[in-house]
């Protein structure tokens, strides 16, 4: 079975999101960007789902730092904020450096 690590401040969210998705995938939860970063280096997962506003980072930071790491881990960052901010540092996020992370808005 795929692993896929679930990334949220919100407990509650992230509870339900694990559930939703652990009929199909083995689910790993973090509560903030530094918990999925320490999960990381312990873990392979098969892709990460990370909202965009925690307390202790974005899901950019997370994005960006695991990079940086050089780890391709495919990524899907989510919000419940207006999709317009989340899609404008998202561009900016994609023009930096040699980033080829498309983005997508659904």
């Amino acid at each position: 079975m795929k692993r896929i690590l679930v990334v949220d401040d919100n407990t509650e969210y992230l509870q339900v999101l694990s559930s939703v998705l652990s009929g199909d995938f083995d689910t790993i939860k973090a509560t903030g960007v530094k918990e999925a970063l320490d999960i990381l280096q312990a873990v392979t997962v098969d892709a990460i789902c990370s909202d965009f506003n925690m307390k202790d980072g974005t899901g950019l930071d997370l994005l960006e730092k695991i990079r940086h790491k050089g780890l391709r881990t495919p990524f899907l960052l989510m919000s419940g904020d207006d999709s317009r901010t989340l899609e404008q540092k998202a561009k900016v996020f994609k023009g930096q450096g040699n980033n080829t992370d498309v983005l997508r808005l659904i």
